[in-house]
């Protein structure tokens, strides 16, 4: 068994990891040969032993969880990959300024430079770190919310303990935090992605769940984000069915070339012929956006997430820009292109969460109750 794991695993590092992702999800699918399917199953069990470890080893006080002198609200999911979990929390910490406390958010930082290091990205608006010391995602938060500042860490303990003693933060919004149980949270908030939902059911590598399917119930709140979907609904609902839920619809905020200072309004893009490229954790779904609002997509290029695009890929895009005359983007991809020279100039598509009011008010009632221990 664990000749195969190593066989596997020198094989990725020979192979380009995009072809063993393209295999994996073609796997989740139903597709893919089926020892393949087979292996990943058994894969599964390994790494679904290990989850019920940690926990365990957490609930018995073999493990300890830290507590910061603020709360600590966890935006979160189940799932790998795009679920709205970085609009949530833009969402959330704008939303939080109707407190008129000092907010910071306390990131991974994933595939940055040096992910061991714990960094200041951003104090109070002041951006203080470039994208590949900082990660993509957190940048795009800093600059997104001046309001705020954002703190990259491996170890989320550390990174709030500098939001609050270093930078004054007097609430901590955790991003990606409902699986990291060393930090101490007062509130769960778990989104859903309204058009992948679950997948297959399956936990990683078999699938593309985190943590069981039960696991929902643990939170406080949950969120369906991009678009309703009932029978997604039904599904949790017999999972959790006494954890509060909500809808949050995507919307798009902006189309903008920030090299041209153009903006084109959403009339602008029916029945307008483009192309789009775009290295995040779910593509189709940025293509099926641009689809939703009238865009001709002739031809696209995707790009792993998080991925850092080279001198050939810009050639590579330039050429494709010169083909379908209009470039379309994610702001997570501009983020990680700002500043290049790249002989082109792409159109950039601002998307966000449009969550109910009565959501933010139930944060503010949680957060304003005593404290609870974790469950």
């Amino acid at each position: 068994m664990w000749f195969l794991f190593g066989v596997l695993g020198i094989s990725m590092t020979i192979m380009d990891m995009g072809f063993w992702e393209k295999r994996l999800k073609d796997c989740w699918k139903g597709r893919g040969h089926f020892w393949e399917r087979g292996a990943l199953k058994l894969a599964a069990g390994f790494y679904g032993a290990g989850v019920r470890t940690r926990k365990a080893m957490y609930s018995l006080g073999l493990k300890r969880s830290y507590r910061v002198p603020v709360p600590v609200v966890s935006v979160g999911n189940i799932t790998l990959g795009g679920s709205g979990k970085t609009p949530m929390v833009e969402w959330l910490v704008e939303s939080l300024q109707e407190l008129n406390v000092p907010v910071a958010v306390v990131s991974r930082g994933y595939k940055r430079r040096h992910e061991e290091r714990t960094l200041v990205v951003s104090k109070w608006g002041e951006v203080l770190v470039s994208v590949d010391e900082g990660g993509d995602e957190p940048v795009m938060l800093a600059k997104a919310l001046p309001m705020a500042s954002v703190v990259v860490a491996s170890h989320r303990v550390e990174g709030a303990w500098v939001a609050v003693k270093e930078l004054g933060a007097r609430l901590i919004v955790l991003d990606d935090g409902f699986q990291h149980w060393a930090l101490a949270r007062d509130l769960d908030i778990v989104v859903i992605d309204g058009e992948e939902g679950f997948g297959n059911g399956r936990l990683f590598p078999a699938g593309f769940l985190r943590e069981p399917l039960g696991s929902l119930a643990r939170a406080h709140i949950l969120v369906l984000t991009k678009r309703d979907n009932p029978a997604l609904r039904k599904v949790i609902r017999d999972v959790a069915p006494d954890v509060p839920f909500f809808v949050a619809p995507l919307e798009v905020r902006r189309v903008y070339a920030p090299k041209d200072g153009v903006e084109l309004t959403l009339d602008d893009l029916r029945n307008l012929d483009a192309g789009a490229f775009a290295g995040i954790a779910s593509p189709e779904s940025f293509f099926n956006l641009l689809k939703g609002l009238g865009v001709n997509l002739k031809e696209v290029k995707v790009y792993q997430d998080h991925h850092f695009y080279s001198s050939r890929d810009l050639e590579d895009l330039a050429l494709l820009a010169r083909r379908r005359g209009i470039l379309f983007t994610t702001e997570k991809d501009w983020i990680r292109l700002e500043g290049r020279d790249l002989g082109f100039s792409p159109f950039v598509v601002k998307i966000a969460l449009n969550p109910p009011y009565e959501l933010f008010k139930m944060v503010k009632e949680m957060l304003a109750l005593p404290l609870k221990e974790d469950r």
